[in-house]
């Protein structure tokens, strides 16, 4: 009933007030104490304070504290996005969703004349009521994630694991501000990752991202928590695992609705621009307009009409250089390195890859059978018209939907989208950064399966008794061979991924390197040395 859900709604914010509060009284207190902890390093030896300063340290903390403050980021993101969810199931029963009253077979809306001439379903009041009592149902979930905004948690939660929220001045430079413990940092991303993953209505998701609190923990500096952990004989490998899902996660995200918070066109290369219009402007003015004797008033107006008219058009046809930013993209390639743990460089390699498809699929790949299985398209679902020629602007009118994370079942980008991807993610260092590291790891594999061959060929020339200790090296060799050809396939499949995106591009790049690294010293150049022994 409406009475429970205030209740319940009500306590739930009641618990996530009591939260917040008491994180941002732990932040207060760890800033407080980090503050006279460098006022007193400083009166006491202040090179010896700079020289700790340039390197980066965590913040030390009670078992207590640390533990409370690993608590609290959870429930936050436990509450707000069970909370959201529920707001959002309520509100699509609310509108009628899946299949409701005043909805035709493919969930498009009513259609006119199955209800009379009034086009209202029998049941029309009956539902309006409800939908009515559904959503204000919704509405005491929906605080709670009101109160989220208000208090601005979301920036708090970044702030602490960039370690922001511990610096005397919010402008300190990254180096030198005191890093989180481990595990208040870890537990950080992942609430920024559940809250992402987990929220179901757009409106949530859009200022999740909008706020560029989101960019800023893409940025996250794991450079300075792999130095501090290095200090104190750490491993960060944990914190490294889950903010590479949390890029996962992000880019599971990306639709034509929400890539414009990861994709942007910052500014034109105005110097070339500028190099551009004073080399045509010289152009123009060496050349004639004629002879001034035999050319009158009224030829020379229309002589200067047509040039003026002809600098506009070549200005306009000449497209403005922009220089694309995608830091997301640009992340993920920076755990593709091939000295990276396993499981980091293949998600951070299907983030890249899944982006690069995002791109690859065009408006053809949209146009499918599947539309025809209750399957609605954004732009039909954004621009619908009805009948009578007039436009529906009705609350499904809008991008209800939150990107589902499934690609198959995205719309198609928008053209400028998707080239401005493919230009990015086709330039030759980031094609080299992406595909490098694969055939480097072949080519190490492929040498070591070689190496292994020729220890049991030895192996068996060696020994021509039958004896338990060969039978046990040769049992040995033959798993790791068996070992080494999967890792060489896991290569192989992720190599056929990458080309099956279908980027003309990138596929020529790729295959290029391939054959350079791999294929030519590899695979070829050994055919050669047979020759060369009986030659």
């Amino acid at each position: 009933t409406a009475t429970t859900a205030v209740e319940e709604a009500h306590l739930l914010l009641e618990e996530l007030r009591t939260v917040v509060t008491r994180l941002e009284d732990l932040a207060r207190r760890v800033r407080r104490a980090a503050s006279r902890d460098r006022e007193r390093d400083r009166d006491d030896d202040e090179n010896e304070h700079e020289n700790e300063n340039d390197s980066p340290r965590f913040l030390r903390l009670d078992e207590r504290d640390e533990g409370d403050a690993v608590e609290w980021l959870r429930r936050i993101a436990e509450l707000v996005a069970s909370s959201e969810r529920k707001a959002g199931r309520l509100s699509r029963r609310g509108r009628g969703g899946g299949g409701g009253e005043g909805r035709n077979g493919n969930g498009h809306g009513p259609e006119k004349g199955n209800y009379g001439n009034n086009d209202i379903p029998p049941e029309g009041e009956e539902g309006r009521r409800r939908r009515q009592h559904e959503e204000e149902m919704a509405l005491p979930y929906l605080s709670l994630f009101e109160f989220f905004c208000e208090k601005n948690v979301l920036a708090l939660v970044v702030n602490i694991v960039t370690g922001a929220a511990f610096a005397d001045d919010a402008s300190t430079s990254p180096s030198v501000r005191l890093l989180p413990p481990l595990s208040i940092a870890t537990q950080s991303i992942q609430s920024v990752s559940i809250l992402v993953q987990n929220v179901s209505r757009p409106t949530t998701l859009y200022y999740l991202l909008s706020n560029n609190r989101v960019n800023d923990l893409i940025d996250l500096p794991l450079r300075l928590y792999q130095r501090a952990a290095w200090r104190e004989g750490a491993e960060a490998g944990e914190l490294t695992t889950h903010f590479v899902s949390f890029l996962k996660t992000l880019a599971m995200r990306v639709n034509r609705e929400t890539l414009q918070f990861f994709l942007s066109f910052p500014r034109t290369n105005e110097k070339e621009e500028v190099e551009e219009e004073k080399e045509e402007k010289r152009d123009d003015d060496e050349k004639p307009l004629g002879d001034a004797d035999d050319v009158d008033g009224e030829t020379k107006k229309e002589a200067m009409k047509s040039k003026t008219v002809s600098e506009g058009a070549s200005t306009s046809r000449r497209p403005r250089r922009r220089i694309v930013e995608f830091p997301l993209y640009a992340r993920a390639l920076e755990f593709c390195a091939s000295e990276q743990d396993s499981f980091v460089r293949v998600t951070a390699m299907n983030v890249c890859m899944n982006l690069v498809r995002l791109a690859a699929r065009c408006e053809e790949d949209d146009a499918k059978p599947e539309r025809d299985n209750n399957h609605r398209d954004v732009d039909d679902v954004r621009h619908r018209d009805t009948d009578d020629g007039t436009h529906s602007d009705d609350d499904d009118g809008l991008p209800t939907e939150t990107p589902s994370g499934t690609l198959h079942e995205a719309p198609s980008l928008p053209l400028r989208d998707r080239i401005a991807i493919v230009e990015y993610a086709c330039h030759p260092r980031r094609v080299y950064d992406l595909v490098s590291p694969l055939c480097s790891r072949l080519t190490t594999q492929f040498g070591q399966v070689e190496g292994t061959v020729r220890a049991l060929q030895e192996l068996g020339h060696a020994s021509n008794d039958v004896d338990d200790a060969a039978i046990s090296k040769r049992r040995k060799l033959r798993q790791t061979m068996d070992d080494l050809a999967a890792n060489v396939q896991d290569e192989l499949l992720l190599l056929d991924d990458l080309l099956k995106i279908g980027v003309v591009s990138l596929n020529e790049q790729a295959i290029e390197l391939v054959l350079a690294t791999f294929v030519y010293p590899m695979l070829l150049q050994p055919l050669l040395l047979p020759l060369h022994r009986f030659s």
